[in-house]
């Protein structure tokens, strides 16, 4: 019985042979299908390429990337991810995006024909961890006897959230640090601006920025900073106290640090030539208030004004006559109205950086020059003269800075007084200015002037009290005039180009106690000289003559 089982075996596994070497090999053997090592690989992102290798005319219905992040203890977090190919192409890349830093994943290829299902090889690899931040030198925009403005920038995040930056402070030769930090970090921009106080004069200082996230801390260069000696007050009032016993007439200069209020300033002010009842042994000529806070409170500084929070208020240095150069405080707001009213030897203002109303100041005949700190976004300095921030406006034009005057190409506007008592006689205004203020140029030293022919209004006050002005052109598009315009003028000609008689205010001809219509020749548009002549104020001139514009 046995025997006959063994040949029964034998002989199905000879018939097996024998049908297997009688089958022939198949003629559309499946393609082959293999991956890559990832590469361009960074914090969130890589890329891996498919290889499809055909070996007949079989072709693929599908191809896709099968990839898991392996990194995660918790297998119910594990991240799969699927991202599907071109089956039609030999080579594919599949780039990678969204992945988690410092994180390995794994992927394989599948693809499948109509009859069959295929796996490439297996990779891994692991994406770049986050890092530290990066963070830029410090820059200074302001300095200070007892602060600095300093700016920086987070270079690179490190791909974290920034969860604190700031500059570290410690005095050169001690250990002790203190911070101060950079707030509301969700809204600042790339640049952090910082205003470091609370330093000690004549000190030297390491000052160094830096940022943090979720890997750590990181430092840019370290500044090294040195103060100056300044007057330095822990509360307001003391100003007058601190000079009691101190027998000083030889001080051309002064640094304020601390808060300052309406006893401080009628101080100083007895100490910049002031009129005043104070201390008059003082002649200082130079000021630096970089550190100084204005605040209310105290008596009144000129004897019928109170000082204002943050305000350089009018009147703060009127008539102060022996004061040439002045630093601001840092956290002024505003600069009112004549300020500086009568210093007639200043000669340079630097507006401050958070400085965002500012109006002239007259009778500043040696006002040459303003300049305007870099860290101040709201007005620039051209030439010394002060622009509004986009330069479309014209300020403030210093009294004392004589020659030709180039105006930038941006002006659209002359604001209010801007040249008031100016030393320039002449100017030639740009075509693109469309806007004049009331007094823009009363009181300045113009012997003629020609205003741009788009010009609608000439406004009140324009040239007031320019006693050496003779002529005048105003641009075809002139409608109206103010009133006052050329009262105080030796006004002799007026050339107007508009076809059609401006409107006129009922004080426009004023000059004095009388009008200008006798000594005057007014000058219209060839064929309009029966019109100006019959309307009710322009044919009050005894002279009219036509002329071609």
């Amino acid at each position: 019985m046995k025997r006959h089982i063994y040949i029964f075996i034998t002989f199905m596994f000879a018939l097996i042979a024998t049908a297997c070497s009688e089958h022939s090999r198949p003629d559309n053997p499946e393609p082959s299908i293999s991956i890559s090592e990832a590469y361009d690989i960074s914090r969130t992102e890589a890329t891996i390429k498919a290889t499809i290798e055909r070996h007949g005319s079989g072709t693929l219905s599908y191809m896709r990337l099968v990839c898991k992040n392996i990194s995660e203890q918790n297998t119910e977090s594990n991240g799969s991810f699927i991202l599907q190919g071109d089956p039609s192409i030999s080579t594919f890349e599949f780039h990678l995006s969204d992945l988690n830093p410092g994180a390995s994943y794994s992927c394989l290829l599948e693809a499948g024909t109509e009859t069959a299902s295929l796996k490439s090889n297996a990779i891994t690899f692991t994406t770049i961890p986050n890092d530290l931040p990066k963070v830029s030198d410090l820059t200074i925009l302001s300095t200070g006897p007892l602060g600095i403005i300093v700016k920086f920038a987070i270079l690179d995040d490190g791909g974290e959230e920034i969860i604190a930056a700031g500059c570290e402070i410690k005095e050169v030769g001690n250990h002790e640090k203190r911070r101060i930090y950079a707030t509301d970090l969700e809204h600042q921009p790339s640049d952090l601006q910082l205003n470091i106080t609370g330093l000690v004069p004549s000190t030297a200082y390491d000052i160094t920025p830096f940022a943090s996230n979720s890997s750590g801390e990181s430092y840019g260069e370290t500044l090294e900073y040195t103060t100056k000696e300044s007057v330095i007050l822990t509360e307001p009032g003391v100003l007058a106290a601190l000079f009691e016993s101190n027998n000083i007439t030889d001080i051309e200069s002064i640094t304020i640090a601390g808060p300052m209020n309406g006893d401080d300033f009628r101080t100083l002010r007895s100490f910049l030539g002031a009129p005043s009842n104070g201390d008059s042994r003082l002649h200082i000529s130079d000021i630096d208030l970089t550190d100084v806070s204005i605040v209310d409170g105290g008596g009144s500084y000129d004897g019928q004004r109170f000082t204002i929070d943050n305000c350089i208020s009018t009147g703060l240095f009127a008539n102060c006559i022996s004061l040439r150069h002045a630093k601001l405080p840092n956290s002024a707001i505003s600069i009112e109205r004549d300020a500086f009213s009568g210093c007639s030897v200043f000669e340079t203002l630097t507006v401050p950086a958070g400085v965002e109303k500012l109006l002239p100041s007259s009778d500043c005949a040696a006002l040459r020059a303003i300049e305007v700190s870099e860290a101040n976004p709201y007005f620039i300095s051209n030439q010394g003269v002060l622009l509004n921030a986009d330069a479309s406006e014209i300020i403030w034009f210093p009294c004392g800075k004589t020659g030709e005057y180039l105006f930038p190409s941006t002006i659209s506007s002359i604001g209010e007084n801007a040249f008031l008592g100016t030393s320039i006689t002449k100017l030639i205004i740009p075509s693109g200015v469309t806007s004049i203020s009331r007094g823009a140029f009363a009181g300045c030293s113009l012997t003629e002037i020609r205003l741009p022919d788009n010009l609608t209004n000439v406004s009140e006050g324009m040239f007031q009290n320019c006693s050496g002005l003779i002529s005048v052109y105003l641009g075809s598009a002139t409608e109206y005039i103010g009133n006052f315009v050329f009262d105080g003028t030796s006004i002799r000609d007026i050339c107007i180009a508009a076809e059609i008689p401006p409107y006129t205010m009922e004080d426009a001809f004023l000059n004095g106690d009388s009008t200008i219509f006798g000594l005057c020749t007014l000058h219209v548009p060839v064929g309009y000289k029966k019109l100006y002549s019959n309307h009710r104020q322009w044919g009050a001139f005894s002279h009219i003559e036509e002329f071609q514009p």
